[in-house]
């Protein structure tokens, strides 16, 4: 998510006035830091505290709830401008994320929410930290095997996240982070829009839909990342890299 930081999601957060975040999934905190940079912004922190005790960063701008975000997220009790979900990358943990938002009217009409990991590796193909905190029938078959870009199955030896728990096939129902957002997005016509940025393994922007200047911000990313597939073309068409 990082990666994004000061590309798309900063600069966004800025234009849209954002000032209420919530950030599931802060692993180290990396982010965190980074979210910060922008004046005027306090924070919400949703996660475990597996990799690091997060709870020291509590103060005026901060305040973490430590636990699995299913259980925490239904519980926050009010409205944020900009969700932001980058914690475990499988079907039902994201989709289920999304439910808990929507029916717990977590997000504001023309609030954002960004979801990263909805590319290769995990946009179509389940990663599970946990397994065992994934109800048995979401759960694909895995192994802790590394996978392969263009191939389903995953690699005998090799390749990339071989120490995670990873779906042993890439693709079908219920699988991946991006399977999530659209299963999500399909089920509540007219009430998102989405726009999928694809480098860095992928940037998933939602936004619950608002007033005609609520998606000023949504439609510039938009217009840039069409502007950018258009120089791709014309360089293709010319014969350069």
């Amino acid at each position: 998510m990082k990666y994004f930081s000061d590309s798309v999601i900063n600069p966004y957060i800025r234009r849209a006035g954002y000032r209420r975040l919530c950030e599931v999934g802060a692993s180290f905190g990396e982010h965190t830091a980074r979210l910060l940079e922008v004046d005027g912004v306090s924070l919400v922190v949703v996660d475990p505290c597996i990799d690091l005790d997060l709870t020291k960063l509590n103060g005026d701008r901060v305040a973490v709830r430590q636990g699995l975000s299913l259980e925490v997220l239904p519980t926050l009790g009010e409205r944020f401008d900009c969700i932001l979900l980058d914690g475990d990358h499988n079907w039902y943990t994201v989709y289920h994320e999304l439910k808990a938002i929507d029916e717990s009217d977590l997000l504001r009409p023309g609030g954002t929410i960004f979801l990263h990991d909805v590319g290769w590796p995990y946009g179509r193909r389940d990663m599970y930290y946990q397994p065992e905190t994934v109800p048995a029938p979401f759960v694909q078959p895995h192994a802790r095997k590394g996978m392969v870009p263009g191939q389903s199955n995953l690699a005998e030896t090799g390749g990339s996240n071989a120490g995670l728990y990873n779906a042993v096939h890439e693709g079908g129902p219920r699988n991946g982070v991006l399977t999530a957002v659209e299963d999500f997005v399909r089920e509540r016509p007219g009430k998102y829009r989405l726009l999928v940025l694809t480098d860095q393994h992928g940037l998933g922007i939602l936004q619950r839909r608002g007033g005609v200047g609520d998606a000023l911000p949504f439609l510039r990313v938009w217009a840039a990342q069409a502007a950018n597939r258009w120089r791709g073309r014309v360089r293709r068409a010319l014969g350069r890299s």
